[in-house]
């Protein structure tokens, strides 16, 4: 496992032109969104679906289906 001590080993090490490139990454990194898994989305789905279903901030029509099917299968792996 990568350490951060051992990070700043090999950015040290690296030739001072290659910095601007290294700075440039990780600020792309930092910004850039954290995935969710399949489950993670459709646990989200699924909440929002249940909270606000039927309310003036419901899903559109696609995403409460998804929602809906989440559901269904929840229900299922409970049996």
């Amino acid at each position: 496992m990568i350490t951060q001590e051992r990070l700043i080993e090999k950015i040290s090490a690296l030739p001072y032109g290659r910095l601007p490139e290294v700075e440039q990454f990780v600020d792309s990194v930092a910004v850039r969104p954290t995935r969710l898994s399949p489950e993670e989305e459709e646990a989200l789905i699924f909440e929002y679906a249940e909270e606000f279903g039927g309310t003036e901030f419901d899903l559109d029509p696609m995403l409460e289906a998804a929602g809906l099917e989440a559901l269904a299968r929840l229900a299922e792996d409970e049996k």
